[in-house]
């Protein structure tokens, strides 16, 4: 193939292989510029359902326009090979970036938030990957992640076939079998290595398997083969992260222990919540905050802690001091006026005069020296009365939110919404809402029918959480601030006819506004 001209695009040399095809590097000819040739074996090519959905699957995701998602540019055929064109990026995937001992916090927090926005985007478009796995994203010299194989996702359709969970890689992976799921079961899914019907929750489920990996070093789920692999996935918890990186910031644990749950009901329901987690991580990690020198799982003292004084030295010698003044005291009360000195002369001495006399201990000495001694009246400790000051939340700070009570499914427009808020909310590392307080909204869309006798979807609005002054800060349900913002009640979890939404399910909101908080510090 290498040499080979396709239409006018010069096959140059292969870049990988896998189980749907290979990669190749070609020159465009026309437009000067390097693009990646996939190409559909013959095989494959030849099946027609096969084909069309080559074809379906890669138009849907080449209608993806986002930094982070490689570009599909073109689908051409030579004879009865079809090559499916598209973005050549130069760096290195997260499989041969990451070491041993996992990558820094900083470093893993701005790959995972820009591949939640491309995920985002993805599930927005009513696409899922399916095949998420670190040789699937590529990270350019600059610090751009680029996510690979988009073109042979799964399209939310109600599609029939999903393709019975094949790969969808084109990259060579760890345990990549040609023709098999091998070499992505690591990153599956439960749902996915059980063959149920998946959406876009399982991806949030490989995205977590990454972002274990990147913080570890290590795969969350991996066995001697595929069928011990497969068994933890659907069975074994995640060995914690603590245990091999206790500097790990324990939201960002959480994020990872969230998305890996086995339920899918109990996972985040939505990339957009990842993205509304991750936010405070970022802001700290763009501030320098999380960029603290490690070796190897060994905490650095607290800058405070290191650069402080030693308080075991001053306390040692602050008593060393003491016993010294005692001593002296009790050696100046308790000495004896010296005796008389009498003089006596010899012819073969010198005569030498007489010491002066030394005065005996008077009083007032006695006193003096007694004072040494006498510890001075200890001022008892004051705690300082406790400073009110305001502090100002940002407009589109997120807030994690837990619906508190069900939503039936006759809700109409109106009826409140009750949340809870599931962390605390900080701002310079000030407490300003507590975890577990209450949220409120209301319904902006009830249950209604539409003209042709189909559902619509019952939708809220956010309006206001308890701040630790009791005061209420305003919320919204869209980051962006736009009139009216609203969202779905339900984000894809469990549902009946009974119940749009059940309690527990998990939503992002928004400080709408600069809203300012009463705190005593």
């Amino acid at each position: 193939m290498v040499g080979r001209a396709v239409l006018h695009y010069q096959i140059l040399e292969k870049l990988g292989a896998g189980g749907m095809g290979e990669v190749y590097k070609a020159r465009d000819t026309r437009l000067n510029r390097f693009v990646a040739l996939k190409v559909l074996p013959p095989g494959m090519a030849r099946d027609t359902e096969r084909q069309r959905r080559f074809v379906h699957e890669a138009q849907a995701a080449s209608a993806l326009n986002h930094p982070n998602i490689i570009t599909i540019y073109d689908i051409v055929s030579d004879g009865d090979t079809q090559f499916m064109v598209v973005e050549f990026v130069v760096g290195k995937t997260l499989l041969e970036l990451i070491p041993k001992e996992g990558l820094r916090i900083p470093q893993a927090i701005q790959y995972a938030a820009q591949m939640a926005d491309a995920m985002a985007a993805a599930h927005e478009a009513g696409i899922i990957h399916r095949d998420l796995k670190p040789a699937n994203v590529m990270v350019t010299a600059s610090g751009l992640v680029k996510l690979l194989d988009f073109g042979l996702a799964k399209v939310l359709e109600g599609t029939t076939d999903d393709l019975n969970g094949e790969t969808a890689s084109l990259t060579v992976a760890p345990l990549t079998v040609e023709g098999t799921v091998m070499g992505t079961v690591n990153y599956m899914s439960p749902e996915q290595a059980e063959g149920r019907k998946i959406d876009t929750r399982s991806d949030i489920f490989s995205f977590g398997a990454v972002l274990y990996e990147m913080l570890t070093g290590r795969t969350a789920f991996r066995g001697v083969n595929t069928i011990a692999t497969l068994t933890a996935v659907l069975r074994d918890d995640i060995r914690p992260i603590s245990e091999a990186k206790p500097e790990t910031p324990p939201e960002l644990m959480r994020i990872v222990e969230m998305c890996l749950r086995k339920d899918p009901a109990q996972r985040y329901q939505s990339m957009q919540e990842i993205q509304a987690a991750l936010l405070p991580l970022k802001r700290q990690s763009d501030s320098g905050a999380l960029d603290i020198p490690t070796m190897r799982g060994i905490i650095p003292l607290p800058p405070a802690a290191a650069k402080g004084p030693n308080i075991a030295v001053m306390a040692a010698v602050a008593a060393a001091v003491l016993l010294a003044a005692g001593g002296a005291a009790y050696w100046l009360m308790n000495r004896k006026a010296p005796e008389p000195v009498v003089a006596q002369q010899t012819a073969a001495a010198p005569s030498v005069p007489p010491p002066a006399p030394v005065a005996p201990a008077t009083a007032a000495s006695t006193n003096a020296a007694a004072a040494v001694i006498k510890s001075a009246p200890v001022a008892p400790l004051t705690v300082p009365a406790p400073v009110a000051i305001r502090v100002v939340l940002g407009d589109a700070l997120p807030v994690r939110l837990v619906l508190d009570e069900d939503v039936p499914a006759d809700a109409v427009a109106g009826d409140p919404v009750k949340f809870r808020v599931g962390h605390d909310v900080l701002v310079d590392e000030t407490t300003v809402i507590r975890k577990g307080a209450r949220a409120t909204g209301t319904i902006a869309d009830g249950a209604k029918r539409h003209v042709f006798g189909l559902g619509g979807k019952i939708t809220f609005r956010l309006e206001s959480a308890e701040a630790v002054d009791g005061e209420l800060v305003k919320l919204r349900a869209t980051e962006a601030a736009r009139p009216n913002s609203r969202r779905p009640v339900n984000n894809g979890g469990k549902r009946t006819r009974e119940v749009a939404a059940f309690a527990g399910g998990e939503y992002a909101g928004f400080i709408d506004g600069a809203n300012a908080v009463t705190v005593r510090k």
